[in-house]
């Protein structure tokens, strides 16, 4: 407990300080410090709920004032805060509420009076305007629910409800005038646009609203809405009853407010916050709800009555909802039910057979379900449990004698290969079941062949596992390709793609004969373009052109194939979701935007020592042959088909036309067309249901776009301001520099636009993310992020931030003091806005050096920058008496005088502006007089800008040679490096002759032997190296037997004796350069072992060579040999 009060009282003081990140931690680390009483935790919230509103995250504050009065009903601080969240996000009802029970509490509350007035008049006028809604409510009653009133008339009399269900006020009037009762009777009829429009209304009503949704199920019941769906007979009505039940399902559940609290969870993971994993708490009336809901969906899948559209909306809905992530959490549930089974049912039922009505997509939903169920399995008991049902499934029907239940099986388990495969696999190893799809795709039968060959190609869906049964299925896939039946040889065509692209980009090891990979290109591309337009056949073939189009030389063929590219991007207008996936990997290949490993030349080097396999880069995969294919696809119209697919629901798939749109955007000349043709709207679409690589992917070709684009253009309208996120989302410290740099630069464009864009941009907590890159070392990210503050200090909410207690203003002082002429111009920018106020420039002229900075920048020879200079010197004399003094006591003024009545630069005009009004200031003020008589020198400001220039000058020398001094020794390095390189690969030889020499006879090895014996007389004797285990030892055992002064004295020679051990040629270590190289490559410093100071290290070796030899003679005489001598090991 005292933990928590001190947790709580830090962030207090964090609060305090106006540091609302820090508070949040201290506050959330406080709940979490074991048991707590309710009455501190509704404080703790509700201090929360305060940081929320300072931060802007109104939805947060709402959360936790809610969780605070729920402990401490009418707490005044927690409704008053509620309140204003209610207020800033535009639900004023709920706020006039929040704030007519503050008054009640507390009547003599003054901060409340006035919100309560405010609020009072806007519920007075949503009042008014309700009563003309109820009018068009009614109105729309009495032509909509009369069955004798004309078809079309009752048409637009439902579809303008639909429109006024959808805002609250009209929704709250169509529930109170008796509309749900009326609707329930509108389904019980039998014309289908009718019964779609009232479902219509029905799933407005129950959006985002608790109430509405209790209302429905109350009145018109959750059995008659599972039992329309079930007997849907078109896909849009199916899709519309599985939303009005979604919409049910996530406001009873709670499901909104537990991806609220999941959200906050993540975001203060991100922070460092540590805090227990959120479980969805379900109340009775949800428990009850999903008890009722399931069930119906599992028994929906087998039943034979049940559409193929209804199947397929049900398992959407399973697939939604069971998950613990984003659903009820409701996996384990279904495991205890038929779920599994049911859905293999699905998996496996054919057409022909006719025994369960299903669509062409109805094999995919039961892949995605069964995939999505078994991922969110917690356990390896669970997961044991889902393989035992799945294998008991498939077991009964392998052994039930009819020949069908076979095929089905081998459908379902192609089915399965294609979600779960790890489970897939596994079925895959049943004794028989391989045989049994070999034999099917053998046997004359074309839809038994169609079974076999999809299973076969499925499990080539793993690279590393693929192999052994695609070697086995070649033979088989041959014959099958040769079949007179286009649908089945398209499908062996895929087995054998995926054969031909096993190494993926590696252009040095290719699986198939050389051309062999093209030619199966070819027929792909032959498919594509088949005359009938048969979408099964162009499916398979764009499949197919996903595995091949890794092949560099493929691309270059298809993307000169416009009939092939139009027949890819002709899939993207169609609803096949099957589709979606190939086509959009044709075109990240063709772009070459999937990942790339990169690998380091260390890395490469060692696997050249190691000889192992290096994948080689094709040719064609260069940079200006991609950019050459990404021009043609533009040219071709990928942007439209992109537009097209961004409708997606996959994930996956998302993200892929993230990846195309980014290698499109990094196309300078492209930009403009993606504008053209809706890029920006698809991309800001793509923002969202994104994986985390596909958000940042599509922010990032956003930011590439407004960098270089005009924002009026652009991004006209209300999308201007749904750009500012997506780009702040950037400056993260997980994105790259360059996704860092083009995000400030965009910004920065955006923010010269309209105060409005700014107040986004401050709103969306972009000052702290922008702040943070102004600390950067790197200059480039700096100077960005200081010429996107310069735009935002335009608006006084951001000038508002400048002020108090912080070092904002400094840090700009700071930077106009740097070398970097950009950096310099945007702080000096920023400044010139920022002393406006005479507050900030107090704060500048509290910064030491701003005299010395501003006094070099007011003789620039740049005029922008030496009016600005000269604009903030005229503001601080306008601050007041003491910073005038500040200015009019030091030597600027000489500076502003010489400016001043300088008439020979017509591009000064407005630094002469400036400066005669400083004067003009200090002089009114009485701090200087006027002097006539006295005047600088003509040509004083040349001299003060030549002696600048000298100085910079001077400075750019010094710094040219550190870069020559350091690219000197980068060469050495790299010399020696390859020296080294060379010397192992000379050892390597050398050991290697030395074996073949053994092996043909011993009278040539002997005579190596004695010519390296002459060498070593010649060289005279040398020392054995020591290693650091026996320096270590020799050294303690000295220090236990020798006094101080001694031993440093025989440290040093040591230390002599063991560097010029290590030179092993007499000639190396001579006099000269070549011996003070040697030595500082082993990092000697011998200055003070010779009287030599600046001679070689190397003249007084034989002098150290022999004490060094005496010291280890000594030392060996005492105490034994330690290398020979077993006494001297340990």
């Amino acid at each position: 407990m005292a933990e928590f009060g001190n947790l709580k009282e830090q962030g207090n003081s964090h609060f305090k300080a106006g540091d609302y990140e820090s508070a949040l931690k201290c506050y959330a680390e406080a709940l979490h410090d074991g048991p707590v009483k309710d009455s501190e935790k509704a404080v703790v919230y509700k201090n929360r709920a305060a940081c929320h509103l300072k931060l802007g995250d109104n939805k947060a504050a709402i959360i936790d004032a809610s969780l605070s009065l729920d402990l401490t009903p009418n707490d005044p601080k927690a409704l008053f805060r509620r309140c204003q969240a209610y207020e800033a996000q535009g639900k004023m009802e709920e706020a006039f509420k929040d704030v007519s029970q503050l008054i009640k509490v507390d009547p003599q509350n003054k901060a409340a009076q006035p919100l309560y007035t405010k609020l009072n008049k806007f519920v007075q006028d949503k009042m008014k305007q309700r009563n003309s809604t109820a009018n068009k409510v009614s109105q729309m009653f009495n032509i909509a629910f009369d069955s004798a009133t004309d078809k079309e008339k009752r048409l637009q009399g439902l579809n303008n409800l639909i429109v006024l269900a959808r805002e609250d006020v009209g929704a709250s009037m169509i529930v109170a005038a008796g509309g749900l009762a009326k609707l329930g009777q509108v389904l019980s009829g039998k014309d289908l646009e009718i019964l779609q429009a009232a479902v219509r209304i029905l799933g407005s009503l129950a959006k985002s609203s608790k109430d509405r949704c209790r209302a429905i199920v109350d009145v018109i019941g959750l059995a008659p809405l599972v039992r329309l769906m079930s007997f849907a007979e078109t896909e849009e009505m199916a899709s519309s009853v599985a939303l009005l039940i979604q919409n049910l399902t996530t406001c009873l559940a709670g499901l909104d407010l537990h991806q609220a609290v999941l959200k906050r969870y993540e975001e203060d993971k991100k922070k460092g916050v540590r805090s227990p994993y959120p479980q969805l708490k379900l109340d009775d009336e949800g428990q009850s709800f999903l008890k009722d809901l399931f069930p119906a969906l599992v028994k929906m899948l087998v039943s034979a009555k049940i559409t193929g559209w209804g199947r397929d909306a049900a398992m959407e809905l399973i697939t939604k909802n069971v998950v613990s992530k984003e659903g009820a959490d409701w996996t384990q549930h279904f495991l205890e039910t038929q779920g599994v089974e049911n859905l293999l049912t699905v998996a496996g039922t054919q057409k022909e057979f006719k025994t369960l009505p299903i669509t062409k997509n109805s094999s995919m939903h039961a892949s995605v379900a069964l995939s999505k169920i078994y991922d969110d399995l917690i356990n390896d008991k669970l997961r044991e449990k889902f393989k035992e049902k799945c294998h008991e499934y498939f077991r009964d029907l392998f052994s039930d004698g009819i020949f069908e239940s076979k095929i089905e099986a081998v459908a379902a388990i192609s089915t399965l290969l294609q979600g779960p495969y790890e489970v897939g696999g596994m079925l895959l190893g049943l004794d028989g079941v391989t045989g049994l799809m070999f034999s099917l795709a053998e046997t004359d039968n074309t839809q038994y062949q169609k079974v076999a060959v999809e299973a076969i190609v499925n499990s080539a869906s793993k690279k590393e596992k693929c192999t052994g049964i695609l070697k086995d299925a070649v033979p088989i896939l041959k014959k099958l390709y040769q079949s007179g039946e286009d649908h089945i040889k398209v499908r062996a065509l895929v087995g054998l793609c995926k054969l031909g692209s096993f190494m993926g980009t590696d252009a040095s090891t290719q699986p198939m004969a050389e051309g062999s990979t093209l030619k199966l290109s070819r027929i792909c591309r032959k498919f594509l373009v088949n005359a009938t337009q048969d979408s099964d056949l162009r499916k398979w073939a764009t499949e197919g052109l996903a595995y091949l189009t890794l092949d560099a030389d493929i691309k270059e063929e298809l993307v000169t194939d416009t009939q092939a590219l139009t027949s890819i991007f002709g899939l993207a207008k169609e609803s096949d979701r099957n589709m979606t996936y190939a086509s959009v990997t044709v075109l990240v290949n063709l772009t070459n935007s999937y990942d790339k490993q990169e690998v380091s030349a260390e890395m490469m080097e060692l696997a050249k020592f190691a000889k192992q396999h290096i994948p080689q880069e094709h040719v064609k995969d260069k940079p200006e042959f991609v950019s050459s294919r990404i021009q043609k696809l533009a040219a071709a119209g990928v942007i439209n088909a992109l537009v097209a697919l961004s409708n997606t629901d996959s994930k996956n798939s998302r993200e892929l036309l993230c990846r195309v749109y980014m290698a499109l955007a990094s196309e300078g000349k492209l930009r403009g067309l993606i504008i053209q043709q809706g890029g920006i709207k698809s991309l800001l679409q793509l923002m969202n249901n994104n994986t985390d690589a596909g958000s940042v992917l599509a922010a990032h070709a956003l930011a590439k776009i407004s960098v270089t684009s005009d924002p009026h253009f652009a991004f006209p309208g209300q999308r201007v301001y749904e750009v500012v996120r997506p780009l702040l989302s950037l400056l993260h410290p997980d994105c790259s520099g360059l996704q860092n740099f083009e995000a400030l630069m965009g910004l920065t464009n955006l923010a010269s636009l309209s105060e409005s864009v700014r107040n986004r941009i401050l709103t969306e907590k972009g000052i702290p993310a922008i702040e943070q890159y102004m600390y950067e070392e790197h200059d480039m990210l700096r100077r960005a992020a200081t010429e996107l503050m310069c735009n935002m200090v335009i608006s006084e909410k951001v000038q508002d931030l400048f002020e108090g207690q912080n070092d904002r203003v400094k840090i700009m002082v700071l930077f106009a003091g740097e070398e970097d002429e950009a950096l310099v111009r945007a702080a000096t920018g920023s400044l010139a806005i920022l002393s406006s106020r005479s507050t900030l420039c107090e704060k500048i002229v509290a910064v030491e050096p701003w005299l010395d900075i501003l006094q070099v920048h007011a003789v620039s020879e740049r005029p922008d920058i030496q009016h600005r200079a000269c604009h903030i010197l005229a503001n601080v004399a306008c601050a007041g008496q003491e910073c005038a003094q500040k200015l009019a006591e030091s030597p600027v003024m000489e500076v502003l005088s010489a400016v001043a009545s300088d008439t020979r630069d017509p591009q000064a005009k407005l630094a002469k502006e400036a400066a005669q009004r400083a004067l003009d200031q200090c002089l009114e003020l009485g701090l200087i007089k006027e002097n006539a008589q006295g005047k600088n020198p003509v040509h004083f400001l040349d001299i003060l800008r030549a002696q600048l220039r000298k100085a910079r000058e001077e400075e750019e020398r010094k710094r040219k040679l550190e870069e020559e001094e350091e690219e000197r020794r980068k060469k050495e390095e790299e010399e020696q490096r390859k020296k080294r390189e060379e010397d192992f690969q000379n050892n390597q030889a050398r050991a290697e002759q030395g074996v073949i020499g053994e092996e043909e006879g011993e009278g040539e090895v002997e005579e190596v032997e004695v010519e390296r014996a002459e060498e070593i007389v010649q060289q005279g004797p040398k020392i054995r190296e020591l290693t650091e285990d026996e320096i270590a030892r020799l050294e303690l055992e000295e220090r236990l037997r020798v006094p101080s002064e001694e031993l440093s004295q025989r440290d040093a020679r040591t230390i002599g004796g063991d560097a010029i051990s290590k030179v092993v040629k007499v000639e190396d270590v001579g006099g000269g350069e070549s011996g003070h190289l040697m030595a500082s490559n082993h990092n000697n410093s011998n200055t003070d072992s010779g009287g030599n100071g600046g001679g070689s290290p190397g003249i007084r070796k034989d002098a150290a060579h022999e004490d060094d030899e005496n010291d280890l003679d000594e030392e060996e005489l005492d105490r034994g040999d330690v290398w020979n001598d077993e006494a001297g090991l340990s």
